[in-house]
């Protein structure tokens, strides 16, 4: 692939993974759970950074080494930036004002834990960097 077919897969993966996010945010939206409306940027970012950036290795596009874990970490981060702001934008204004917290005291010391949509977007991306990481060591085998 040239250059430009290569921009053009990265935009069509873009936006196919914001249409797959923003029909998971219909679906939570239509069971009214608008609280924990950032379990559909895992749906997306999926589709993004395991699917893409594999069909991209595939073609040639990217070498099966370091820099297709730092072209996921650039779509990871340019996605969630555009999701935190489109789906306010598009669902309303306080989507994403739900926190969880958790307390422990463990041998005196109160630890006390905040679980907001910033911490669970960092634990999903977390979570695609691990399945890129199986998808390298399989294509190395």
């Amino acid at each position: 692939m040239k250059n430009s077919e290569f921009t053009r897969v990265v935009v069509i993966n873009f936006i196919s993974a914001f249409i797959i996010a923003l029909v998971a945010c219909l679906f939570l939206d239509s069971f009214d759970l608008m609280k924990v409306m950032y379990v559909a940027n895992i749906f997306g970012v999926y589709f993004l950074v395991v699917y893409g950036i594999d069909m991209l290795v595939q073609s040639g596009q990217i070498p099966n080494d370091y820099r297709r874990f730092m072209i996921a970490i650039i779509f990871i981060c340019v996605f969630d930036v555009i999701f935190l702001y489109l789906v306010p934008f598009v669902f309303g204004g306080h989507v994403f004002s739900s926190v969880n917290y958790l307390s422990m005291n463990l041998d005196g010391i109160e630890m006390n834990f905040i679980f907001n949509a910033r911490f669970y977007l960092t634990l999903f991306a977390i979570l695609m960097l691990y399945f890129n990481y199986k998808l390298y060591k399989m294509r190395q085998e």
